[in-house]
């Protein structure tokens, strides 16, 4: 599901990065002002610069506001934006160090068949805004990268995902058959699904993200979530509220996911699904992304399917998981270490100001 989101996520930015509509992100924008002229973050030497800070956060706010159809963003949001941006990219300089420490590397054939696949991937997004199958330069154009600079990118991400992986085997963080199985046994309703769904969903974000958020962050978040049940419930159309609401990648298009194979679905919108009938709004509930209420547009019918199909997806989905928690582990300390990572960007005291909550 995390990929998925991402990958949404980057086709957006690459179909509105060119767009003219976009208003100018930088008037007065709290994010913008608290940047210092330098570096906003030092891990282990390597300085991660202010202006590769903002390029990524306003790519991030382009992207938001182009799938929201709204020019307008609270400082708290683009405050919370700026956190999780800053976080990424910190714990990515973490691993990519981690990994350059280890010897690990992507040869020149694994980043030419990733960038063929990404390259495929959006063609195909641009193809439906341009009537044509867009050029590798009319791409490259609208991600606002070289050829040169998008292949670098691809390099550094699957240096990170691969060290991330190493790391999830020290710890432990294997997914074996026995913790298949018993995921499989223990889960049947999950296997004995429709073979498509189409869902619409609302998601709420508990600040200032899902992994730093304690837990009235999370309730807030679901009190918000409930409040947009209780409007759908009171007659509103879900897609109305969900892009009033919602801070998925699809809110734009009033959370409609469309028709999709079970197996392509995050497990837990499958099981909650599992027990609603076409046109049902389900409870508020939560996941690691964040607060959820989905809605069962319309499904089709599919035999069970069994462990030896199930595997490949349980593992993945296992898999990616132990992958972000070992990841996230092994940062937390070296994030929380000043004499390896320096920070210049004072993000968590402007929030807590915004919101009225006095710093530590």
């Amino acid at each position: 599901m995390r990929r998925r989101i991402l990958l949404l996520l980057v086709a957006a930015c690459i179909m509105c990065a060119a767009n003219a509509q976009v208003p100018d992100l930088r008037r007065m924008d709290v994010v913008e002002r608290s940047v210092p002229a330098g570096p906003v973050a030092i891990v282990d030497g390597e300085a991660i610069e202010g202006e590769a800070f903002l390029d990524e956060y306003r790519r991030y706010l382009r992207s938001f506001m182009y799938m929201a159809e709204t020019p307008e963003l609270t400082d708290e949001f683009r405050v919370q934006a700026g956190l999780t941006i800053l976080g990424e990219m910190i714990r990515h300089e973490i691993l990519l160090n981690e990994a350059r420490r280890r010897g690990l590397s992507a040869s020149d054939a694994d980043v030419d068949e990733e960038y063929q696949a990404k390259l495929a991937y959006f063609e195909e997004l641009l193809a439906a805004e341009l009537g044509d199958t867009p050029t590798e330069a009319q791409v490259l154009e609208r991600a606002g990268q070289t050829r040169e600079e998008a292949r670098e990118s691809i390099r550094e991400q699957l240096m990170v995902e691969r060290v991330a992986e190493v790391i999830a085997e020290e710890q432990g963080a294997v997914v074996n058959t026995d913790e298949v199985r018993r995921y499989y046994e223990e889960n049947p309703q999950l296997f004995e699904q429709p073979g498509r769904m189409h869902l619409s969903q609302i998601l709420v974000l508990p600040k200032p993200n899902p992994q730093r958020a304690d837990e009235n962050a999370w309730q807030q978040a679901e009190e918000r979530a409930e409040r947009a049940r209780a409007r759908i419930l009171a007659g509103e159309q879900f897609s109305v509220v969900a892009r009033d609401v919602s801070e998925a990648p699809d809110a734009a298009n009033g959370g409609d996911m469309g028709m999709l194979p079970a197996s392509e679905l995050p497990p837990f919108f499958v099981e909650v699904a599992a027990g609603m009938r076409p046109g049902d709004i389900s409870g508020v509930f939560r996941s690691e992304y964040g607060v959820h209420v989905i809605r069962l547009e319309a499904s089709e019918s599919a035999g069970s399917v069994s462990l030896e199909e199930a595997e490949p997806i349980i593992r993945r989905m296992m898999r990616h998981i132990k992958m972000d928690e070992a990841a996230l582990d092994f940062c937390e300390p070296i994030v929380n270490d000043l004499s390896r990572t320096r920070i210049f960007i004072q993000l968590d005291r402007t929030l807590a100001a915004l919101e009225g909550v006095s710093p530590l």
